[in-house]
C-alpha cells in the first residue's frame, strides 16, 4: 500500500479505506493488516476493508488495542449471499458511512464479539479449574447423580478416585462439536460443512445457515411451542425476535415470522444453536458440527 497523498484543507476527510488485493495474496497476513491499520491511524479513518473480491475483512480503527482485536466482521461472497449483502449494507453503504452509523454499528459488533470471547474463555478456565482440583461441589453433584441411577449414594472418596482414574476418557467426551477447530481469537478460520442432530446429517453453507437450519428443524418438531425460542437472549439484546430492528444481521426462520440474529463469531453462533436444541429438550451433545 503506497503512502497516503497529502490533502488540502478544503478536501473532506475519508470515512473508509478499501484495500483491494489479488486472489493469491493472504488477507490474514500480519504485514498487510498492519499497513492498513497504520494508514487508518495516520488519516484517523475509522473504518477499513481488506478484500480480494470474494473475502472481505472489516476493521475499525481506534487509538487503543492491537490490530488483531480491531477486526469486527468477515464477509464471504462465495458462502451465504443473503448474509453477505446484509453485512455490506450495514457497514458499507454511502449513507451509513457518511453519517457515522456504520462506525457505531462496528463498535457494537466488536464489543459483542469481545464479550462473547471473554465469556467463552471464562467458562473454559472455570471448567479447567474445577476439574483440575475435582472441586467438592463437583464431587457432590456426581455422587447425587449416581445415587439417582444406582439407588444408593457412593462415598465421596470413591467418586473422587473413579473420576481421577478415568479423567482422560471423561475429558475427551465433554466438548464434542462445541468449539469449531481452527479458531483464532474466537474467529473460526474454517466454515461449517454440515451438522448432525440425532444421527442425521445435514449440509450447510455458513454459520448463519447452520443456525437457521437448526431452528427450522426444531420448528418442524415443536410447531406448537416454537415461540419459546423468543426466550433465548443475550446480555442486553434478544437473539430471536419478530422485530427485525432488534437484531444484528437478522435472518428469517422460514415462514414463522421470527428472525434469528446471525451476528458474531462462529463459536458464538454454534453455542446459540446448542441453546436452541437444549430449549426444546434435546441434549447439547446431540448437536455435532463438522467444519471444513
Amino acid at each position: 500500500m503506497s503512502p497516503p497523498p497529502r490533502r488540502s484543507g478544503a478536501e473532506p476527510s475519508p470515512k473508509v479505506f478499501i484495500d483491494v488485493r489479488s486472489p493469491d495474496e493472504s488477507l490474514d497476513s500480519v504485514r498487510i493488516q498492519r499497513q492498513l491499520m497504520a494508514r487508518c491511524a495516520a488519516e484517523e479513518v475509522p473504518l477499513a476493508v481488506l478484500t480480494n473480491g470474494l473475502r472481505w475483512l472489516l476493521f475499525i480503527w481506534s487509538p487503543e488495542g492491537g490490530h488483531r482485536e480491531r477486526q469486527f466482521c468477515e464477509i464471504d461472497l462465495s458462502g451465504d449471499p443473503e448474509a453477505a449483502v446484509s453485512e455490506i449494507n450495514r457497514y458499507l453503504t454511502r449513507d451509513r458511512v457518511s453519517t457515522g452509523q456504520a462506525a457505531r454499528s462496528a463498535e457494537r459488533a466488536l464489543q459483542d464479539s469481545t464479550r462473547s470471547d471473554q465469556d467463552q474463555r471464562a467458562i473454559i478456565e472455570s471448567w479447567r479449574q474445577v476439574v483440575a482440583g475435582l472441586d467438592e461441589r463437583l464431587i457432590e453433584l456426581v455422587a447425587t447423580a449416581a445415587e439417582q441411577r444406582a439407588g444408593y449414594r457412593p462415598d465421596n472418596r470413591m467418586v473422587r478416585r473413579v473420576l481421577n482414574e478415568n479423567r482422560p476418557a471423561l475429558l475427551a467426551t465433554d466438548a464434542r462439536g462445541f468449539v469449531p477447530p481452527g479458531t483464532r481469537s474466537g474467529r473460526p478460520r474454517s466454515r461449517p460443512a454440515s451438522f448432525t442432530l440425532d444421527s442425521e446429517a445435514r449440509e450447510v453453507a455458513s454459520w448463519s445457515d447452520l443456525l437457521v437450519r437448526v431452528c427450522l428443524l426444531m420448528q418442524e418438531r415443536h410447531t406448537e411451542d416454537f415461540d419459546r425460542i423468543l426466550e433465548i437472549r443475550g446480555r442486553t439484546l434478544p437473539y430471536f425476535s419478530r422485530v427485525v430492528e432488534e437484531l444484528h444481521l437478522p435472518r428469517p426462520i422460514g415462514e414463522t415470522g421470527i428472525f434469528a440474529s446471525c451476528q458474531g463469531p462462529g463459536a458464538a453462533i454454534a453455542g446459540r444453536a446448542g441453546r436452541v436444541v437444549e430449549l426444546f429438550g434435546h441434549p447439547a451433545e446431540s448437536l455435532v458440527i463438522q467444519t471444513g
